[in-house]
């Protein structure tokens, strides 16, 4: 792995956060996302419940692609999915490499409120769970590449004890191997962190490595519904697919041919 990059990426997120600690500090949030008494989603009921288990995306560019849908109107988009068979939404929050933001994680949840949420971060701190909770999110992405294996069980820890659930994502076997035992879903991803890079033979080369009962999440490099049917012939529970809705003009119709060709 090209540690610059991913020491880049931590170090943004780390800038961030301290950022906004200076604004809103983690006792005041704390106590705001407690506030409410919003009903939180189970992602991963909603995936095995799901013959054909789509989590769609939010994403208006990547470092990779460079530009996909930067005017993108994100609540337009969450309304779409949740009008046309999506499992569940993950929306990026990430502003420098992929122009997601958290306003965008607001908007998704007004608009489809009842459709699970996953926030899609580079999480380096507990705050970005909290803040995940309190703008409307379900579900938080943990890096497993980015985490040490006592911070990865830590923020599982912290997210299961304000009810959200957790997606641990994984790029090698020895990342599978350090996943806790209770992680509500564990994601295979297709994308070489490093480079950027996909390849959807990596989910087949890898999953052998996952739990045998773990809620198995194929994502990246999806782009095709025979992607799909070859992922869910290897075992996959659920698929996490942005780019081939974002870079099309219409992505909810686009999600709703898929689950159709894959149902046919």
């Amino acid at each position: 792995m090209k540690e610059d990059i991913i020491q880049k990426i931590a170090a943004t997120k780390r800038r961030e956060v301290a950022a906004l600690k200076q604004v809103f500090g983690i006792t005041d949030l704390i106590c705001s996302s407690e506030a409410g008494n919003r009903e939180i989603l189970s992602l991963r009921d909603s995936i095995l419940s799901h013959p054909v288990a789509i989590i769609a995306e939010h994403k208006r560019r990547s470092p990779s692609r460079g530009e996909i849908a930067p005017m993108s109107d994100v609540g337009k988009v969450a309304t779409a999915y949740a009008a046309n068979g999506a499992a569940a939404m993950s929306v990026l929050t990430d502003t420098p490499f992929f122009g997601g933001s958290l306003v965008d994680l607001s908007m998704a949840r007004v608009a489809a409120p009842s459709l699970p949420i996953l926030r899609k971060e580079f999480i380096v701190d507990e705050y970005q769970i909290h803040y995940a909770k309190l703008l409307g999110a379900d579900a938080v992405l943990l890096i497993a590449s980015m985490l040490s294996e006592e911070d990865l069980k830590d923020f599982n820890d912290i997210a299961h004890f304000i009810g959200l659930q957790t997606l641990v994502e994984v790029h090698s076997a020895e990342e599978a191997a350090i996943v806790p035992k209770d992680a509500d879903m564990v994601g295979i991803n297709n994308r070489n962190l490093s480079t950027f890079a996909t390849d959807i033979s990596h989910s087949a080369r890898l999953i052998d490595s996952l739990p045998a009962d773990a809620v198995k999440i194929a994502e990246s490099g999806i782009h095709t519904p025979d992607d799909i049917l070859q992922l869910k012939g290897l075992g996959f529970d659920g698929f996490l697919i942005g780019e081939a809705f974002m870079s099309t003009t219409s992505p909810g119709d686009t999600l709703k041919e898929f689950i159709s060709v894959c149902e046919s």
